[in-house]
């Protein structure tokens, strides 16, 4: 008999808006930026320590009112997505309820903890209470509350990348928790018109070359379909033609490493002259040259690609509502490099690249964008072209600014945060900050990739030196 999961759940519910969703809000539009989104989730994992051994922990009541109150002006997320043709969503706010699961583990969160909050892979998935969209009855928000012996918990959230970025998710989640506090929260904004370009935007020049380099103009029922091998198991994790197992680790930096590692990434002329990198720009160049290294690539000049996330929100100018736009609004940025060039340039090199790459972004390539894809009355021809399973592609997003560390309902602020295990496919890197009184502990870095690059990487000498602690 095969041993039962340590993850039992035992409720299973529908959370609706305290009051119906009035009829002139009976629907909501999708940008084009959530349009050319896939219909995934985005995983997030919140650990919260009950180190007062507290019996009423994470209330339900609470947690469960406290949602039904914040959906009042969050009512697209207790909506369902509607087709309306040519590749079209839009939101049918019909208030069928966001899903609200409640589990019980059999052991104890302080040993998460001891280990960095990193569980078999078995137990991340069972902390979630939804993976895969798979009809139009699936919820577009969905959240577990998973209880552990020693009375911690473990809220595990997804949200329909279709509906939001991680900026909006994180919006909503600091808006839910201040309503358990009782407190005062920020409306979100629905209105499309706050992305939308300027009258006087052209397509320059910058944008038709992004457009081409990060999409691919394609028809649905070719690219979204998945190539495995049909001999393959379910949920077989390694076949000869099937995804690579994947390994998943926690790097902790400290202020000390990354001042050092800051401090290698200048010259003594760039000091003197006081050309200044970021610590993230220091950070990211050094992880991204291990990651370079480690990947087993047919030829050292074989292009490796790491793919960056940037806010549009970042690059809105005097445009102040756009901090409450609820929705995506993204656009990636790619810097590519190979072993051989790694071993012929410095950190200095890659970090440089990496600040112009992120700073050079201007509001006019977002403009572009967007009128690119209203060319296109049908929307099922783009798709963004990230390959998951690729030793050539890597992910990389920034999330440290993010206030998930102050994500208090009431009984305190959660120690990690984390994302899923298998999130991103092979070559993921998320940066989570360790909250903002932190004066030692400053960033943790969750990257996942194929086990023998891992193997390679964890024994990279950047890596073994700017960082604190590596747990796996």
């Amino acid at each position: 008999m095969a041993p039962r999961p340590r993850v039992q759940v035992k409720n299973r519910e529908w959370v609706i808006p305290t009051t119906p969703t009035p009829s002139h809000k009976k629907t909501t539009s999708l940008s084009d930026w959530d349009i050319v989104m896939y219909k995934s989730y985005t995983p997030l994992l919140l650990f919260y320590t009950n180190d007062e051994q507290d019996p009423d922990f994470m209330n339900t009541d609470t947690l469960k009112s406290s949602l039904s109150a914040v959906l009042e002006d969050f009512y697209p997320l207790a909506g369902r997505l509607v087709d309306i043709g040519n590749g079209r969503n839009e939101i049918d706010n019909c208030d069928a309820g966001v899903l609200f699961q409640e589990a019980e583990y059999q052991g104890e969160l302080e040993k998460f903890k001891e280990n960095g909050y990193l569980p078999s892979q078995l137990d991340y998935h069972r902390m979630f209470p939804i993976h895969f969209y798979c009809s139009p009855e699936d919820p577009l928000f969905a959240v577990q509350v998973t209880r552990f012996m020693d009375g911690g918990v473990a809220l595990g959230i997804m949200i329909l990348h279709k509906i939001a970025d991680i900026y909006s998710a994180c919006f909503f989640l600091d808006a839910w928790a201040k309503k358990a506090r009782g407190c005062e929260y920020t409306r979100a904004l629905f209105r499309r018109d706050l992305i939308a370009p300027p009258y006087d935007a052209t397509i320059t020049d910058e944008a038709m070359a992004h457009y081409r380099e990060e999409h691919r103009v394609v028809k649905e029922d070719v690219s979204q379909l998945l190539r495995m091998d049909p001999n393959q198991q379910k949920y077989a994790r390694t076949s000869p033609n099937g995804p690579m197992p994947l390994k998943s680790i926690i790097l902790e930096f400290h202020s000390d490493g990354l001042y050092q590692c800051k401090k290698d990434a200048h010259t003594p002329d760039m000091i003197t002259n006081k050309n200044w990198l970021s610590t993230k720009d220091a950070l990211f160049a050094m992880l991204a040259r291990a990651i370079v290294r480690c990947r087993n690539v047919p030829s050292d000049d074989t292009e490796i690609k790491m793919i960056i996330a940037v806010n549009g929100r970042s690059k809105k100018g005097n445009n102040k509502e756009l901090d409450y736009y609820f929705g995506n609004y993204m656009v990636s940025k790619s810097i590519s490099c190979t072993k051989f060039k790694v071993a012929e340039s410095s950190l200095v090199d890659t970090a440089i690249k990496f600040r112009q790459l992120i700073g050079g972004v201007k509001p006019s390539l977002f403009h572009g964008i967007s009128m690119l894809y209203t060319l296109h009355e049908d929307m099922s021809v783009n798709y963004l072209s990230y390959q998951p399973n690729s030793s050539l592609q890597s992910t990389a997003s920034d999330v440290s600014m993010l206030p998930f560390w102050r994500l208090d309902f009431g009984f305190g602020r959660p120690d990690r945060t984390r994302g899923y295990i298998t999130f991103g496919g092979n070559g993921c890197m998320i940066v989570f900050g360790r909250g903002d009184g932190a004066k030692g502990p400053m960033y943790d870095v969750q990257l996942q990739m194929d086990a023998d690059s891992i193997g390679r990487f964890i024994e990279d000498p950047d890596v073994q030196k700017y960082a604190k602690n590596i747990l796996f």
